[in-house]
């Protein structure tokens, strides 16, 4: 516990140039910048999130404004979701509760169904939901290969004898 808090101490003074404000970090800043886009919505929108392909306002793009290698290539200085570098704030912005709520369900049925215990998938869900909080989350290929390796690791654990038979070794 002391050393996961001294490193994310490290980390959050690296992020903040050298002090604790958390007003200069960027992920702050980002989570901002949805605040400001989602506070028109309507029920509805939390719902479903966004039409499609919906660019976000040229405030918040103007707010996000050092980050323009992730703007849209029309060089117009219009950007969209992807730049609040968030995958939770981008599933929401995009696709409403109601996207969150589907992905979810789907990963934990693909976990219950590879025989993943019910306690062992909100383990899982839990740590891609707290990657979420970054870019990557499910949209990463270190996910999905940490996916299949949870999956086909479980079913050999439970299954010692898909590996060796274990009569071979009397």
């Amino acid at each position: 516990m002391i050393a996961l808090l001294l490193v994310a101490y490290i980390i959050m003074k690296d992020r903040t140039g050298g002090g604790l404000d958390i007003e200069k970090m960027d992920r702050f800043r980002f989570f901002l910048v949805f605040l400001d886009e989602i506070k028109s919505w309507n029920f509805i929108n939390f719902l479903f999130g966004n039409e499609r392909i919906t660019s976000l306002s040229c405030e918040s793009c103007e707010k996000l404004s050092w980050y323009k290698n992730s703007f849209s290539y029309k060089n117009d200085g219009s950007c969209y979701s992807v730049i609040l570098h968030s995958y939770l704030l981008r599933v929401i912005l995009d696709h409403g509760i109601v996207g969150l709520s589907v992905i979810l369900l789907f990963l934990t049925r693909v976990l219950r169904y590879s025989g993943i215990t019910l306690k062992d998938s909100f383990v899982v869900i839990g740590i891609v939901v707290i990657n979420g909080l970054s870019v990557s989350s499910f949209n990463s290929v270190f996910f999905v290969m940490g996916l299949l390796f949870v999956i086909v690791t479980d079913t050999y654990m439970e299954k010692p004898n898909l590996l060796i038979s274990t009569k071979n070794l009397n």
